[in-house]
């Protein structure tokens, strides 16, 4: 792309975030001097228009981004925008506050997300599946059931109920948990090796059936351990684009379905110290096409445990967005790391 269709697709969107207006020629012109006249830019935008860059509303004269404008946008034209000075002595104090629980940590970050980008916060608290094996207790329910208490190094703590062997007795259930607590502790759960299966299986040889019990149920990752943490949701409904009835409902679908919401974090693929920016038709989700999402995974000593996002209109402020939340994730791994590391 010439350096004259950059100016005016950069022009474009930063006028479009602005006003949520289609923008003209003649406002091009006028805001951003770009040095040539209403009639050049609008050659320019009519080819911007045919190369895909730019769509046309139907009730409007003015240009509006399409999502491959966006793209090349965000790719090639967009300069980041850090938070202030004052934001960032704000944002410092906020974290700097005597913070003990993983789920308080996660909850600030979270307003502070959505109170910068007038957006939607996300947040995936720590997975089970990439926590640290810390201790397991078992107890016996009744016979045929256990519920299983499962901690982690992160201080994250899973129920679980376990299909045991009806004869199974209660001593039965103490000694498979202390040995699983012996030889399993400091493992990621995921990364549990087939040897150390093999090995469990030799000593407890006895226990077969329940082992094989506990380890499925133990290694098999659970929906109601993934907690999703949300912040901002009127912001969505101030946003222009959702004033519609339609687009409104498709706020509510996100909001209302949790399940989505867990599908659509662990459906991105940011990598560690990466914000990945997925834009509206993107998304590999039919029902989260209405919204752009910018997102990044948290650490704690640098191993990657969950993923924290920014949902809004496809309209929105990419540069603040991107470094907030750049600077947010950075700022839950360092206070995860100084509580839990």
């Amino acid at each position: 792309m010439d350096a004259r269709k950059r100016q005016v697709l950069r022009a474009i969107v930063q006028d479009y975030v602005i006003t949520a207006e289609p923008v003209g020629s003649r406002t091009v012109a006028r805001r951003y001097g770009l040095g040539v006249s209403p009639a050049t830019i609008r050659n320019e935008m009519a080819d911007l228009e045919e190369l895909g860059y730019l769509e046309q509303p139907h009730t409007s004269a003015g240009r509006i981004p399409s999502t491959k404008g966006y793209r090349f946008y965000v790719d090639e034209l967009m300069d980041l925008e850090p938070p202030t000075a004052a934001e960032m002595e704000r944002i410092r104090r906020l974290f700097a506050q005597q913070i003990r629980e993983v789920d308080a940590v996660l909850r600030q970050a979270a307003r502070i997300l959505s109170e910068a980008t007038d957006c939607l916060a996300v947040i995936q608290g720590p997975m089970f599946s990439q926590s640290i094996f810390r201790a397991l207790q078992m107890i016996l329910l009744r016979p045929g059931r256990a519920l299983m208490v499962l901690v982690t190094d992160e201080g994250l703590v899973s129920h679980r109920l376990v299909e045991v062997p009806p004869e199974t007795r209660a001593e039965d259930l103490e000694r498979i948990a202390a040995v699983l607590t012996d030889r399993l502790a400091g493992m990621p759960i995921e990364r549990v090796s087939r040897r150390a299966i093999g090995d469990l299986q030799v000593e407890l040889a006895g226990y077969r059936a329940l082992l094989d019990a506990t380890l499925e149920r133990l290694l098999t990752p659970d929906v109601d351990d993934e907690r999703v943490l949300v912040d901002g949701t009127t912001n969505l409904f101030r946003q222009p684009e959702f004033r519609e009835i339609e687009r409104a409902h498709a706020v509510i679908r996100l909001l209302g379905e949790q399940q989505l919401v867990r599908d659509l974090l662990n459906g991105l693929d940011t990598g560690s110290g990466r914000v990945r920016v997925v834009i509206g038709e993107e998304n590999p989700l039919a029902q989260m096409q209405e919204f752009s999402v910018v997102s990044a995974t948290y650490t704690l000593d640098g191993r990657e445990i969950g993923r924290l996002a920014v949902v809004g209109p496809t309209r929105m402020n990419y540069p603040r967005v991107v470094s907030m939340v750049d600077l947010v994730t950075q700022m839950v791994s360092d206070v995860l790391t100084r509580m839990l590391g």
